[in-house]
């Protein structure tokens, strides 16, 4: 597979010149965030998910603190607010798992 990388002004955009979709770009990779919750999902990925999404929330809130710029401050603070809120469902999904 073939890859180029072609730079649009200030923003590079990375373009595949044999875009087979039958392989595996990432051999081993597996997107977990993308899959849905259902009744088979492992108590230990909805806990990771939740530590995960802990860490982000408190990196991000780390970042807005050090940021001098008052967008990249505004931006970051309202990323850990998406993050505290996923925890939360996070927490409320293993809740009810653990119920059932």
């Amino acid at each position: 597979m073939a890859v180029g990388a072609e730079i649009a002004g200030r923003a590079e955009k990375l373009i595949l010149l044999d875009n087979d979709v039958r392989r595996d770009l990432f051999p081993g990779l597996r997107f977990g965030v993308l899959e849905a919750f259902d009744g088979d999902t492992p108590m230990t990925e909805l806990e990771n998910r939740l530590e995960r999404f802990e860490t982000l929330t408190a990196e991000c809130e780390l970042i807005a603190r050090l940021a001098t710029d008052s967008t990249k401050r505004e931006f970051y603070l309202k990323l850990s607010e998406q993050y505290r809120q996923l925890a939360a469902d996070m927490r409320q999904a293993i809740a009810s798992k653990a119920a059932a």
